[in-house]
């Protein structure tokens, strides 16, 4: 026999009556990177698919061996962006693209700037909402939105108020008005990618995956009772007066005593049946 053959069994045999070798064996087989990714921190100056392997060796080890298992049978780059990706996103992480994991955990934000002439361009349905608080589409050529100081206090008291309502549909138009004035309290809610860029992004740690879950997932919701709040607003006449109405109440108190707390004033809200009712339990009337 063939001595290199007669080798090549010797070692075979070997490898397979030794437990500890069986287990390295297992190990280089279902790990392939286990010792390329097993120490230190992420290199994110790397290739996309080497950090997406990385973070998934560590976050989601299902997902890095669902991975492992198509690179051994040969996938490409593309395949495994898909994989990857669709397996992230079902978690609850939306991912589009692996290059997105590069800088940590992927967040989109869908917070409003009152102050970008765009917004009123691209929302341009919305503009009805925000004529109260004497907004107003600005001049083709402007730069930025003159925003007065009084908008945003009143408009979070707005919010406010409404969420204290205990009719699901007025508190939905609370939620809505929170979007607009940026006081919903969840970040992706309330920052524009511009603001959210300013925050240290999340890393893949257990702690800031279960975090950013919970954030996206409140986000995701409060955008749904977004939506249908605006809905309702835009459908009723009569919570369109009330909103006037209390908008008004609010300046004239701003007027007199400056920008301070008003999130306490008891305002009232026209129902569905076409009454008022008041929400606060504040003494200013």
């Amino acid at each position: 026999m063939n001595p290199l053959m007669d080798a090549y069994a010797h070692l075979a045999h070997a490898l397979a009556a030794d437990p500890l070798l069986r287990l390295a064996a297992t190990v280089a087989t279902l790990d392939p990177f286990w010792a390329a990714l097993a120490e230190g921190e992420i290199d994110y100056e790397t290739d996309p698919l080497t950090i997406a392997l990385h973070v998934t060796r560590g976050a989601f080890p299902d997902i890095y061996a669902e991975a492992g298992e198509r690179l051994r049978a040969g996938a490409g780059y593309a395949e495994l962006d898909r994989l990857i990706c669709r397996a992230i996103t079902a978690r609850g992480i939306p991912l589009d693209d692996l290059e997105a994991m590069s800088w940590g955990v992927p967040l989109n934000a869908w917070g409003v700037d009152l102050e970008d002439p765009e917004f009123y361009a691209v929302h341009a349905d919305l503009l009805p909402l925000l004529a109260p608080f004497g907004l107003r589409p600005p001049e083709e050529d402007a730069y930025r939105v003159d925003v007065p100081t009084c908008v945003y206090p009143a408009g979070g008291a707005i919010a406010a108020s409404l969420l204290e309502q205990t009719e699901p549909a007025l508190r939905q138009v609370g939620w809505a008005f929170g979007w607009l004035f940026s006081c919903n309290g969840n970040s992706l809610v309330d920052c524009t990618d511009e603001g959210l860029a300013e925050i240290p992004p999340l890393s893949w740690s257990p702690d800031d995956i279960a975090f950013a879950i919970e954030l996206i997932a409140e986000a995701e919701g409060i955008m749904r009772d977004v939506r249908a709040g605006i809905d309702t607003l835009q459908g009723s006449p009569d919570l369109m007066a009330a909103l006037m109405r209390n908008v008004a109440i609010l300046y004239r108190e701003l007027k007199k005593k400056g920008v301070r707390d008003i999130r306490h004033f008891r305002l009232a809200w026209a129902a569905d049946d076409g009454t008022t009712k008041p929400a606060g339990d504040s003494t200013n009337g």
